[in-house]
């Protein structure tokens, strides 16, 4: 029998399972601990704010179009044209554009969803099951890089939205803000491969009979987005934000910033997007647009804008034309996350989406760009027709709706190297001095509605007196950007397509976009891929060479073709 022993311990089993239990469960309050934080930091907070009142139509004057009231702020139309009038603090603005429009925004940020969620990949054994949550971090620090004001503006939009019947997350159209700044092109465009979501061309032309007044030509295009576009119609904005500057602008549904507009002042901005290498989206940095609607609710003069420019740091990058419609003088800031580059006497006076000041020119994405997208060629054709003074309008509307070459040779319709390549969301003229503003109208052939912002604005008048409307070019078909844009949807599926393996659908879908438009390039190339993927080289072979022979209109396609022809 052994010895019992005082203060002695009992042995027994060794029990390992206890400390495993003990482990697991420190790591299951380790991970519950770590979802909550990880929670908190990607969650955007909603600031508060409420909706009230319903929407009804007014009658302004016999035989005029009603117009739609909610409280303050309107929507009328000008022939095919919403134009939005808002009044109000942030939320109230943002409120009546939610409201008012809910109708287009859905589509909008639906179109632009694409772009965003490309910005994280899902390759690798977990990348779909994780591909929300890591995208959710890194798009984290969105809300931070915005001001108060363009926070409750996107919270008005959405309850706004809401109250009208439609839906759209806050978080979505917080980030369809930065999406111009940092979005990836859809798969299902051409922008893919060349990295790039926006095409735009800012013209600055001088008056033959007032020099020191300018023409601003302005094309702006979302060729990246998901559906090319389609959903981003022209929108004219015209907003007096309390205790600021009265402000107008051309965008699209859901756009909360600016890239085309004027204030009371006369102080333009227009916003070309750019890429460079020092884009991120994890930065907390304001959205470039976003930037230049605070430049028109700030700036009286063209030093406050450029101080303001200077002084804020961006998400994205962007050339920035900014000009002085009371002097007639102009500069541009090229702004990226880390520089503002300006140049008060340029040399040129055609701006699009590559930078071209010596400090930023040699950014290795914007190399990219200059040498792979129609901008220079664009550029280069702007400025031979603009070298000289315009006499009216109309010859910066006959700019605007060029589609020659450099040499004036003509090119096949939707070719993607002339000024008016069909893509455009919005098409304006504006005259900084005397604040009459002309929009392309995609619902009557091109033609230019007029606006007066003096009026608008300023108050100027007992009632707007715009002047005449520019009537569509005769010499263009009726039906040619119905055509662009029904081709163009049709090879958006072609590629959809392709990506899936999915070879036959995708040939049809290219035999539908070369019914409507038999020499579209962007349908001859993709029409090529695809016999290319499946083996038909002869097909390809025809293909590509009858793109070749209608001239190529991407560099990086040609080198392809021809190095199958040379096979």
């Amino acid at each position: 029998m052994p010895d019992l022993v005082i203060g002695g311990r009992r042995s027994g089993f060794p029990r390992p399972w206890r400390a495993g239990a003990i482990a697991l469960g420190m790591l299951g309050v380790a991970v519950i601990v770590a979802w909550f934080i990880y929670r908190r930091s990607v969650a955007y907070d909603v600031p508060a704010g409420e909706i009230t009142g319903e929407i009804s139509s007014l009658h302004t004057a016999p035989g005029a179009l009603p117009t739609l009231i909610y409280g303050t702020s309107s929507l009328s139309w000008t022939g095919g044209i919403p134009v939005l009038h808002a009044n109000g603090d942030a939320h109230a603005i943002g409120a009546a554009h939610g409201r008012l429009l809910a109708p287009w925004i859905a589509p909008v940020v639906a179109a632009a969803a694409p772009s965003i969620t490309a910005t994280v990949s899902d390759e690798g054994l977990f990348g779909g099951w994780t591909h929300n949550m890591r995208l959710r971090w890194r798009w984290r620090f969105v809300d931070e890089g915005l001001a108060e004001s363009d926070r409750r503006m996107a919270a008005g939009l959405t309850r706004g939205a809401a109250a009208s019947g439609v839906e759209v997350d806050y978080d979505a159209v917080l980030r369809d803000q930065a999406v111009l700044d940092v979005g990836s092109p859809s798969s299902r465009t051409g922008e893919a491969e060349h990295h790039s979501l926006a095409h735009s061309l800012t013209i600055i032309a001088t008056q033959q009979q007032a020099p020191a007044r300018l023409w601003i030509g302005r094309i702006f295009a979302l060729p990246g987005i998901d559906d090319g576009g389609e959903a981003a119609i022209p929108i004219v904005q015209i907003v007096k934000p309390t205790g600021l500057i009265a402000w107008a602008s051309v965008g699209w549904p859901g756009q909360l910033g600016v890239v085309t507009g004027v204030n009371a002042e006369g102080i333009a901005v227009f916003v070309d997007p750019v890429r460079t290498a020092d884009v991120r989206p994890t930065r907390a940095a304001r959205p470039i647009a976003l930037l230049a609607r605070a430049v028109l609710e700030q700036a009286k003069t063209l030093d406050e804008a450029i101080k303001l420019i200077q002084a804020t740091e961006t998400l994205g990058a962007g050339v920035m034309v900014v000009v002085d419609g009371t002097s007639g003088n102009w500069v541009i800031v090229e702004r990226t996350p880390s520089k503002a580059i300006l140049e008060r006497k340029s040399k040129l006076h055609v701006f699009g989406d590559v930078l071209t000041t010596n400090a930023l020119a040699q950014d290795p994405e914007n190399d990219r760009a200059r040498r792979m997208l129609p901008t220079m060629a664009r550029i280069d054709r702007a400025a031979k027709l603009t070298h000289l003074p315009l006499p009216d309008v109309f010859a910066m509307a006959t700019v605007l709706r060029d589609q020659r070459a450099l040499d004036d040779s003509v090119r096949p319709p939707g070719h993607r190297n002339v000024i008016d390549e069909g893509r455009a969301v919005h098409t304006a003229i504006l005259d900084p001095s005397s604040l009459e503003l002309w929009v392309a109208d995609p619902h009557a052939a091109g033609r230019f509605r007029a606006f007066d912002l003096r009026h608008e604005l300023r108050g100027e008048g007992d009632r707007p007196a715009p002047p005449a409307d520019l009537p569509a070019d005769p010499t263009v078909e009726l039906d040619r950007l119905a055509n662009l844009v029904a081709a163009r949807a049709s090879i958006r599926e072609a590629r959809g397509y392709l990506g899936a393996r999915d070879y036959v659908r995708a040939s049809e879908a290219c035999a539908r976009a070369l019914v409507r438009v038999p020499q579209l390039p962007e349908a001859l190339e993709v029409d090529a891929l695809v016999a290319q993927a499946r083996g038909d080289l002869v097909h390809a072979r025809a293909s590509f060479q009858a793109w070749l022979d209608g001239i190529p209109d991407d560099p990086h396609g040609e080198e392809r073709a021809r190095a199958l022809l040379a096979r």
